[in-house]
């Protein structure tokens, strides 16, 4: 009786219901996060711009001219 049984195994269980979010202490470890962010950033490189965007700021080229 082969054509009874089913020809691929049968899905798993559901995923048990997540906890519910605790809001608070997710709001005090954002503000933390942010608070040390803040802190980390130093000089004209590290602006929010700039450091995001990885790039540094200097001289272009090798030897200074009287253009640049």
């Amino acid at each position: 009786m082969s054509f009874l049984t089913p020809k691929f195994p049968a899905p798993p269980p559901p995923p048990p219901v997540p906890p519910k979010p605790d809001i608070g202490r997710a709001r005090s470890m954002a503000e933390e996060a942010e608070r040390e962010e803040r802190q980390r950033r130093r000089g004209r490189g590290s602006t929010i711009v700039a450091g995001a965007l990885g790039e540094q700021t200097g001289q272009t080229g090798g030897t200074p001219t009287l253009m640049s």
